[in-house]
Parts: C-alpha cells; structure tokens; sequence
C-alpha cells in the first residue's frame, strides 16, 4: 500500500495540478538546500505528507457518498458519486473554506432571566 501511494503521489506531482504546486512550495519550504549539490534534501518527507492529504481527500469523498447511500431508500435510483474537483480545491487552499458535510446551524444562546432579580 505505501509502494503503490509513493507511485500516485509521484505521479501527480510530475503533472500540473495543485498537488504539484503543494509540493513545490513544500520543497521550498521545507527541504534544505545541500551546498555540495545544490539539490534539495528531504523531498520524502514532503511526498509523505502530500500522500497524507491525499488519502484524507479520498476518505472524505467516499465518506460522504457512504453517508448519501445510507439515506437512500431501496429501489430508489442513488445520486452519483461525488468527485473530485480541482477547482473546488484550489478555492479551498485560497482560504474559500466549504465544508462537504452541510450541518444545519446552530441556534444563537438565549439568556433567560436571572431568578434571583
């Protein structure tokens, strides 16, 4: 499992996407330059961590299909399946926070009259 992770993350860091552009800034970040080289160190610990936010990504996808399924009745036609969207998670790393899960809200405190006045 952590072979095959390695292998999608390196994947999707080599192609144009926002999780390349995490990794760059990452690496910059994070990983020190060796002066014999020139070339940054470390670069699996950042590989590690865009693998980390990737699977949390994918679990709360399927989570939150799971959670649709559960409330369909039986015989009924189930929804599609929620997918990815790269410019939802673009938005999302902009500070343009939307939750998946849509919670009703919750009422304001009332402050009740003091008994002893």
């Amino acid at each position: 499992m952590k072979q095959m992770m390695y292998l999608i993350v390196t994947g999707l860091i080599t192609r144009d996407t926002e999780w390349a552009k995490r990794d760059v800034r990452l690496v910059q970040a994070k990983c020190p330059a060796d002066p014999r080289t020139g070339q940054r160190t470390g670069k699996l610990r950042i590989i590690g961590r865009v693998a980390g936010q990737l699977i949390e990504t994918m679990y709360a996808l399927l989570k939150t299909d799971a959670e649709v399924l559960s409330n369909v009745p039986p015989g009924k036609e189930p929804p599609a399946p929620l997918l990815y969207d790269q410019e939802r998670h673009r938005r999302h790393r902009e500070g343009h926070y939307e939750p998946l899960k849509v919670s009703a809200r919750r009422s304001a405190l009332k402050l009740l009259p003091n008994p002893s006045e």
